[in-house]
């Protein structure tokens, strides 16, 4: 089974998280999170409790204007908000089964999707 990559097009760190898949031979099926938000049930299986704020698109309009990096919402409020405005929603974040990560760092995605630090430099 292929992941889901939900990403916005303009998002940069989505097209970076893009190309190093692309380049690590993984495929996955990509998805527009503003036209086709994940499900609130993919959201409260992986959103921890603990850490809400890390999954939240600290770039977007709403978590400034909401001021959600100091009022940090708890999960389910988070999830609604989400729900709401897709653009708060950390980018990417990527899903398969039991596994998924909400934005990009390589150490990340080399754990979780099996990508390789080592590229083919063609």
């Amino acid at each position: 089974m292929k992941p889901i990559f939900f990403d916005k097009n303009t998002c940069g760190t989505c097209k970076k998280a893009q190309i190093y898949l692309n380049e690590s031979k993984i495929e996955f099926e990509k998805v527009d999170i503003i036209n086709s938000p994940p499900s609130r049930k993919l959201l409260e299986k992986f959103i921890d409790t603990n850490n809400v704020k890390a999954y939240l698109n600290s770039r977007s309009a709403i978590y400034r204007e909401l001021k959600l990096g100091h009022n940090v919402p708890d999960k389910s409020h988070a999830i609604m908000l989400m729900l709401h405005d897709p653009n708060l929603i950390k980018r990417p974040f990527i899903v398969r089964e039991d596994v998924a990560s909400f934005g990009f760092t390589p150490t990340e995605f080399d754990e979780k999707w099996g990508t390789s630090g080592e590229k083919n430099e063609n």
